[in-house]
């Protein structure tokens, strides 16, 4: 989305949220600036991520039952000094009309450009959500595999090359297409390397990453920035899945999210999703309250506490 396009000043917004009926209830700023609109609430949207209008926070698109984005060629009091000169002209006292409200009836309505239309222009397509959902999701298979009954052998998720097994494996269970693995050429001085999935006919490319600890955290930002270096040398390249798999063990995996995007590399452009993928067990709340409490831990060691009901 080109920003430089929109008029700089004079942006208006308000949300209503469930429960609020009232104008007066509605959370309202005035006067503000194209890139604090496209900061504080066109960009947390399009992210479903929390944003706050006039003190009211907003925790996703689901939490708004109404909300407007408006730009006019004056500030708000021009359009509140003439109602009120009207008002003055008539002899009408007006307590009621809150001038807050007044210029989204003068100016220009941008929601649906802004927050609707591109949301939609934007949406994966089909194979590609469902491709983002298996990916999202294979640590449940890995659990249901990793207890097996009859005394089967369990499959044991324990390092990259286990989840792109079974990564590979339920792929194929829902696409047609080949997938492989992708040699891929050398960038500068760089080794060359081969992508750990990639479906041609897609355009895709899945790389896979394996979290033993927080400390992983700047191991995989810095993977990320070299791989989106080189994986553009792929021709059909199209979309960049950046699976991390254990994800919650990291120090702030929901700040790897914001990591993807739409991505332009030497003349190619592609879209980057980043997928959290982990497995909410009672180990998993086990370790998260160790944290919260300030204990050091191995799995191990927590797993087998006596003392702790999980």
């Amino acid at each position: 989305m080109d920003w430089s396009s929109y008029p700089e000043t004079y942006w208006h917004c308000y949300v209503a949220l469930p429960g609020r009926k009232k104008d007066r209830d509605r959370a309202i700023i005035n006067d503000t600036t194209r890139d604090r609109i496209r900061r504080e609430v066109v960009e947390p949207w399009h992210q479903d991520a929390p944003f706050t209008v006039s003190g009211a926070v907003v925790k996703n698109q689901q939490a708004v039952d109404e909300i407007r984005i408006v730009q006019t060629p004056h500030p708000k009091k021009v359009y509140a000094d003439e109602h009120n000169a009207l008002n003055r002209a008539s002899r009408v006292v007006d307590l009621a009309t809150d001038r807050r409200l007044l210029p989204f009836a003068k100016g220009k309505d941008y929601t649906n450009e802004l927050l609707f239309d591109s949301l939609s222009a934007r949406a994966p397509a089909p194979d590609i959500a469902l491709l983002l959902r298996i990916c999202e999701r294979l640590p449940d298979s890995a659990r249901v595999l990793a207890s097996r009954q009859r005394r089967k052998s369990p499959y044991i998720v324990a390092d990259e090359y286990d989840v792109q097994d079974l990564l590979q494996a339920v792929i194929r269970a829902y696409f047609k297409y080949s997938v492989q693995e992708e040699p891929i050429g050398k960038v500068g001085g760089a080794k060359s390397a081969r992508a750990d999935l990639a479906i041609e006919d897609l355009g895709v490319i899945v790389e896979v990453k394996f979290v033993r600890g927080a400390a992983d955290q700047n191991r995989i930002v810095e993977e990320l920035a070299q791989d989106l270096l080189q994986y553009s040398k792929w021709q059909p390249l199209q979309t960049f899945i950046y699976m991390i798999y254990n994800s919650r063990d990291l120090r702030d995996p929901e700040a790897l999210e914001k990591l993807g995007g739409d991505q332009e590399i030497s003349g190619k452009k592609y879209r980057t999703f980043v997928v959290l993928a982990w497995i909410f067990t009672s180990i998993n709340k086990l370790r998260i309250w160790a944290r919260s409490v300030g204990l050091r831990h191995t799995a191990g060691s927590l797993l087998w506490a006596p003392w702790i009901i999980v």
